[in-house]
């Protein structure tokens, strides 16, 4: 009798242990894939974040199937010259620890700039200005606009008569008129709010360059078409060059020039570090 109990505690335990055996042999589910060579999967969210940085790429089926396209080409041939050991060849050894120590270093400095590298404060702004003000002065003429567009016509005289009629003092009827009319209002104030090298204005539209280069100082141009779009222009101020910029013109140029200065002394400061360090191990020699 216990004889059959024992057999029976044993089977028992059978059981539970094939059924947890079978769950762990079960494969792992598959990702959410839209390609696959061998054991390589190209997931959708892959895609998406391909398509994200790639710019001015509209996120189509046409542009997602190229992505595809262009995994699965290069998955067939990176899986092909690894089935014929291809990494084995001397040259190709060379090109890859070459490959590794330029990513490596790019990943270091990256990092450096990433953690440690402070963004300029208004202050530190102001004392460049400040210190480096003659260097500053102007190389080209700046300009300060009234400019909005707009695809309505009717839109665009409107603007332009209202316009006309509240010069030279229209900062606050010109403002109701960019919300209103403009196609893009906050490039239409920013034009008005500060000066801009005139130089990098309408690079893309040399209808719009041509007309502000004609006018004068507070001078309207006629209302005129170019590109599908009707163009409202004035020419509030040029500064011609040799002229001292207020800071607000130069405020963004400068904060990139001290962030360009930051993290070159922040690399030297590292790299200066490591050569002390590794002199004092007796790990650096130059003969």
């Amino acid at each position: 009798m216990m004889r059959c109990r024992s057999a029976w505690i044993s089977g028992a335990w059978v059981l539970p242990i094939l059924i947890v055996g079978l769950a762990c042999e079960q494969p792992p589910p598959k990702p959410d894939y839209v390609a696959r060579v061998g054991d390589s999967y190209l997931t959708r969210a892959e895609v998406y974040a391909t398509l994200s940085a790639l710019p001015r790429v509209q996120d189509t089926t046409e542009a997602q199937q190229q992505i595809v396209e262009q995994w699965v080409t290069n998955e067939l041939i990176f899986q092909e010259a690894r089935r014929l050991r291809l990494r084995d060849d001397p040259d190709v050894r060379r090109m890859l620890e070459k490959s590794e120590r330029s990513v490596l270093i790019s990943a270091y400095v990256s990092r450096l700039f990433t953690d440690e590298a402070a963004t300029p404060t208004p202050a530190d702004i102001q004392a460049y200005y400040e210190q480096h003000g003659e260097q500053l002065r102007l190389r080209e003429p700046y300009v300060r606009l009234r400019y909005l567009a707009t695809v309505d016509p009717d839109s665009a005289r409107l603007a332009h008569t209202l316009l006309r009629q509240s010069l030279p003092g229209a900062d606050s009827t010109w403002e109701a008129l960019v919300f209103r009319f403009a196609e893009d209002p906050d490039g239409s104030m920013g034009l008005t709010h500060t000066y801009s090298a005139e130089s990098q204005l309408f690079t893309a539209m040399p209808e719009v360059r041509s007309a502000l280069a004609r006018l004068k100082k507070g001078e309207l141009a006629p209302l005129f078409q170019a590109g599908g779009r009707y163009h409202v222009l004035q020419l509030v101020d040029r500064a011609p060059p040799g002229t001292l910029p207020r800071l607000p013109w130069v405020e963004e140029e400068l904060e990139r020039r001290l962030e360009i200065e930051t993290r070159k002394q922040l690399y030297a400061r590292q790299v200066q570090r490591l050569r002390t360090e590794a002199l004092a191990h007796e790990t650096l020699e130059i003969r």
